[in-house]
């Protein structure tokens, strides 16, 4: 029998008539790789999950607690709902806890540089890599105060508008004027979540670069559909796939080295005048809809890596 992946997801910030479409959708796409690489995958919910400390770390699904058997976890812990982002944190830190594998986990550092943008580019710029501009706006009644310093440092605009911790272009707001700069700020002040603002960079592609042990495996590349400013395939985009991550690869390495990463998926904005880093993440990072050969070759770097992973941590016999 296969050792199992699992993938833990908030559901509730999903359509529900949507929901079951998506859990089929990567269920076969990530199952049609993994299976002939000796893991089996699958989809959980993270409502139906019940993280507990009753003689050690224990993660209850339907009567079963899974930490029982050794398994591999990639949990997207980002979440719309407070309450529902605190639950998702409650099983990622029970996972990390146990003998099990976070796949997360892929690097070292603190576990907000998987997933707060403000932190990555911060810890990026330290070392070099080009970023771009970016500004958190301020809690509830304070947030206007990001109108000033947003024209001060990125000038007239135009800008984007995003979530600090969300992904596949959830959320993001282009603004052209200062008029819907000001509204904008006070839609986001009132959603519960962390925003940033940032200059919209003119590109002609985003860039996702797959790194393993340091080294650059491959990437895809996403384009906005016509009149769009998204590159996401989730909001209409689409792959191709070329060799521009040689651009890029000594940005990489330079972060991959920093951070000890074991893999990575690190995004870029392909511009006229070089490429800007946008954000980077960890396992949850999307690579099943690469045209083959480059599929194949990301799969085998991904799950190698996995394999290693859960060989060192499967106990000695």
């Amino acid at each position: 029998m296969n050792p199992m992946i699992t993938w833990i997801y908030e559901s509730e910030d999903a359509d529900p008539t949507e929901v079951e479409a998506f859990e089929q959708s990567i269920t076969q796409r990530y199952s049609v790789l993994s299976h002939p690489r000796g893991f089996d995958f699958r989809v959980v919910r993270a409502a139906e999950l019940v993280p507990a400390s009753v003689s050690g770390p224990k993660l209850r699904y339907r009567g079963e607690d899974l930490l029982e058997q050794l398994q591999c976890y990639i949990v997207e812990d980002m979440a719309t709902d407070p309450q529902g982002l605190q639950a998702l944190r409650a099983i990622y830190r029970t996972i990390q806890a146990s003998s099990s594998v976070l796949l997360n986990r892929s690097f070292d550092g603190p576990d907000y540089l998987e997933r707060d943008k403000v932190a990555q580019l911060q810890h990026a710029g330290s070392l070099g890599i080009p970023t771009a501009g970016t500004i958190t706006v301020p809690a509830g009644k304070y947030a206007r105060r990001v109108i000033a310093e947003v024209r001060r440092e990125l000038g007239d605009g135009p800008y984007v508008v995003k979530p600090r911790e969300m992904t596949g272009g959830y959320g993001v707001l282009r603004v052209d004027s200062d008029q819907q700069l000001a509204a904008t700020i006070d839609i986001v002040a009132h959603t519960g979540a962390g925003y940033i603002v940032q200059p919209l960079v003119e590109h002609h592609g985003d860039m996702r670069v797959f790194v393993a042990d340091g080294e650059v495996v491959s990437s895809l590349t996403r384009r906005p559909r016509p009149g769009g400013y998204l590159a996401s395939v989730s909001q209409g985009g689409t792959i191709e796939v070329n060799q521009d991550h040689l651009q890029v690869a000594d940005f990489c390495g330079r972060m991959a080295q920093d951070l000890r990463a074991e893999w990575m998926c690190i995004d870029w904005l392909m511009t006229d005048s070089g490429p800007v880093l946008n954000e980077w993440s960890t396992a949850h990072g999307g690579f099943t809809m690469m045209p083959e050969p480059e599929l194949g070759k990301v799969a085998d770097a991904f799950f190698g890596w996995i394999r290693r992973r859960f060989d060192a941590a499967a106990p000695r016999r």
